[in-house]
């Protein structure tokens, strides 16, 4: 693997992480505002 496909697999990674995170705060606050409603 040459270093520029290894640059890009690592930023892509750290792309899906961090959308992850932010997909994973914002479905847990959205759970949590359903369950203080009812």
């Amino acid at each position: 693997m040459t270093n520029a496909s290894n640059a890009l697999l690592w930023t892509a990674l750290y792309f899906a992480l961090a959308f992850g995170a932010i997909f994973a705060v914002w479905f847990a606050d959205k759970m949590r505002s359903n369950f203080l409603e009812k």
